[in-house]
Formats: C-alpha cells, structure tokens, sequence
C-alpha cells in the first residue's frame, strides 16, 4: 500500500525551505521497519552526526521519548531508522528534529510510502502480538506516528446485515477461539452490565497459525437499540471466556500492511419506540469497530 501525506512528491531532493519546517519522508519495509529521511540542514550531512536525531514524543504521559539517530545516507540527506524490533507502546507519537545547541524542532510530513508488510505480520502473528505504526499528518501539517501494538487481537474483516443481526467475520491473532468464547458488548461511557454474544470458529481449509483463527460473531442489534437510546457500543471478543484476555474487534491490516481508512458499512434501519433508528458499524480515530445507534434523520420534503 501507498500512502502519500501532504508534502514533496515521492522523487523530490533538494534543501528545505528555511521559511517552512524540516519535512521526513517515510518509507516502509518488507520487515516492518520505518525509514525517515530528510534533507540535510545546514550542510550537517557532511560532518559528524553525533547527537543528531529523529524524536518521538508521546503524547501520553508516563513513557518516554524514543530517540532515532541520524546518519549521512547520500545525496545530501540524512535517515533515521525504526526497526520493527524497538518496542514503540500504543498511542500516538509526535516527530521532532533534535540537533546539537539547537531547540528542537517539529518535523512536517513528505512522501510517504508504506509497502508490502505481508513478512512482517506473520513474523508478529507467530509471536502472538499484532504490530501496526502509520506515520500520518496532523490538523497543523506536522508529523506524527500512531502506533498500535495488540495482544491478542480480532481483525474485523467482514460485515453483513440479517433480519435483527448484524454478522461480524475475522481472524483472531494471538490466541485461539476456545468453546468457552464469547463477544462482549458494552455502551461506551455508561455503566452497566455488558452483553454477550455467541463466537463462532469458522469453518475453512487448513491455514498456517500466522494467519490466525477466523471467527464469526453476530450482533442482535434489534435488542440493542430496544430501548430507543442513542448510544455508542464497544465490541471486544473473549477467546478464552471470562479467566482469559480480552482482545478488541479493530481493523488494522489491509492486504499489504496497516489499512488507512476502514471503509464504513452502510446503516441499518430500524424501528424504535420513539421512532425510526440508525444503527450503524463505525470506525473510531483508533481504527477500533463499534456500533452506533442514532435517531433516523427525516427525509427532506420535496417542493
């Protein structure tokens, strides 16, 4: 997959502007690293790097920056290299430029090109884990990364709407759907008990374990929009029952690496005591599936 940021075209070289902030193009590879690069700033690229780096701040507190050393990578730029293998926790994470006797500085996004991660999510399936790093940019044109690091995890793949159901098909990474499985329903922001669903392994030829185990779980969103409340529904999947971990429903892989923009399913109408409902599947900012319900919009009138 290719993902181009807002910034120079993927073949362009050349100085930064001195009025605009650094810019790091990225570029993803076959194991799953991150490479940035970025044009060399006041002639650095021809004399020692020492302490020269790319930093990731996050944006939650408790952990701490992970510094990237820059070195001299030819034709006058200079690249910062995150391996697969350096542990980068869940969340979201800030690019800056440190230099030495300099203040740091925010880096803008370049071109930005995520290739085929296929090598890389078998190696994480067989370690149990999935791994997903999306470099992207922000509302003020900066660079940032999200970072996603689950296990286990329940890749959403599929949904199809029935008569009161709404059927959710995946594969699960990390665990194995054991008869005491179940799905876990929960309003998001409300207390209360939470709902839960039968899961399902689906039947299929025999697959490598890197591929993980698919399921199916079937929402009866009939009953979950009985009482006509708008309210928001998380979904999580519990392999194991209730002694084991909880892994929640997300679409993360694509068919080369992490997906950019799950696509939305279209809503469901239904009817409530109060009147006509939505209840939509929808992706939140983290990629994480839930269920919407909503108050039907009236159609306009005509003339």
């Amino acid at each position: 997959m290719t993902a181009l940021l807002p910034g120079p075209s993927a073949g362009s070289t050349g100085p930064v502007p001195a009025a605009g902030p650094p810019r790091a193009d990225c570029v993803a590879d076959t194991a799953g690293g991150l490479t940035f690069d970025l044009a060399s700033l006041d002639g650095l690229a021809d004399r020692p790097t020492g302490g020269a780096a790319l930093l990731l701040r996050p944006r939650e507190r408790g952990t701490d920056a992970v510094p990237l050393p820059l070195t001299p990578a030819g034709g006058g730029r200079l690249r910062a290299a995150l391996p697969r293998t350096v542990p980068l926790p869940e969340g979201h994470w800030d690019a800056w430029l440190r230099l030495p006797g300099s203040p740091d500085r925010r880096l803008a996004p370049g071109a930005h090109h995520l290739g085929p991660l296929t090598a890389a999510r078998a190696a994480d399936a067989a370690a149990g884990r999935v791994v997903a790093r999306l470099p992207y940019a922000t509302r003020g044109g900066r660079l940032s990364l999200r970072s996603w690091l689950r296990a286990p995890h329940a890749e959403a793949l599929g949904l199809s709407a029935g008569p009161g159901r709404l059927t959710v098909t995946g594969r699960l990474y990390g665990a194995a759907v054991t008869a005491h499985a179940y799905g876990e329903i929960r309003a998001v922001g409300a207390p209360g008990p939470a709902c839960r669903v039968p899961v399902t392994p689906t039947p299929e030829p025999a697959h490598p374990p890197t591929e993980g185990t698919p399921f199916t779980l079937t929402l009866p969103h009939t009953d979950l929009a009985a009482d006509g409340r708008p309210r928001t529904w998380s979904l999580s999947l519990r392999p194991a029952g209730e002694t084991g971990p909880e892994a929640r429903l997300a679409r993360l892989l694509g068919p080369g690496g992490v997906t950019t923009a799950p696509t939305p399913h279209p809503p469901l109408a239904l009817p409530g005591p109060r009147g006509p409902l939505h209840a939509a599947p929808l992706y939140t900012p983290s990629h994480d599936l839930t269920f919407r319900i909503s108050p039907a919009m009236p159609l306009p009138r005509r003339g």
